[in-house]
């Protein structure tokens, strides 16, 4: 029994100076990923009747729907939609959508329009002689991310609360003014993607600040559907912008 005491006391023993060396020769281990990651974004412009390619870029409202000489609010799906791909790996990617109407040639918003809470936006289509204006100055325009194709999708005006079925958002002008006459351009309202995907709203489910990605999304892909609202119309009118920019960015 005593042999087998003083044995163990001499293992305990070794092992702890081994264990005291070994510990004076560690050093930090670094694993280095910095350009690793990919960035896959995709927004493919199609045609909502025929599903066609579109090859000019352009979003159009021929509908009849769309000329409206009453007062009363109508939302009118534009013509075509986008398909949204961001199969993204790179930590700090993000993909933006907003509007710079201030600085457009053909459509340019000179005179902002108010809001009911007093907020002066020129997001949206500019009337191309008026140049803006509270009265048949712009056409607001929204956008609703989907997880599936729906061509006969509608809107009525209102966010509500997004899901993930759909969310619907508005568009924002980097020249946009708040009540107190501050920049309202935020671009996390107009994040559309990021590292997990089509950026469904710029909030959590929690009310927090951060991306939220759609769980029924499948293949990182969503569908864009753009809607103008199109009130006291006049023949001849002409409304448009040619400053809705997608920007990519590594933050």
């Amino acid at each position: 029994m005593k042999k087998f005491f003083g044995l163990l006391v001499a293992a305990l023993f070794v092992s702890s100076s081994a264990f005291a060396g070994t510990v004076t020769d560690v050093y930090l281990g670094i694993a280095d990923f910095t350009n690793s990651g990919t960035a896959d974004f995709h927004f493919n412009l199609k045609n909502v009747s025929g599903d066609a390619a579109v090859s000019d870029s352009t979003i159009r409202w021929t509908s009849a729907d769309a000329f409206n000489t009453t007062s009363a609010d109508k939302w009118v799906r534009a013509d075509q939609y986008a398909e949204v791909v961001a199969n993204v790996t790179k930590a700090g990617f993000n993909v933006y959508m907003y509007q710079t109407n201030g600085q457009s040639t053909d459509y340019k918003a000179v005179t902002p329009r108010t809001n009911a809470d007093g907020s002066k936006p020129v997001s949206g289509l500019v009337n191309k002689a008026k140049q803006g204006g509270d009265f048949q100055g712009y056409a607001p325009l929204a956008f609703s991310f989907v997880p599936t194709k729906n061509a006969s999708i509608t809107f009525d005006g209102n966010e509500g609360t997004p899901s993930d079925s759909r969310a619907n958002r508005f568009f924002s002008d980097q020249g946009d003014k708040k009540a107190d006459g501050s920049s309202s351009f935020n671009k996390n309202y107009t994040l559309i993607a990021s590292l997990c995907g089509p950026v469904f709203g710029p909030f959590d489910k929690d009310g927090n600040l951060a991306p939220w990605c759609s769980k029924d999304v499948s293949n990182k892909t969503a569908y864009m559907y753009f809607f103008g609202n199109f009130h006291d119309i006049v023949g001849g009118d002409i409304y448009g912008t040619d400053q809705i920019k997608i920007k990519q960015v590594t933050e």
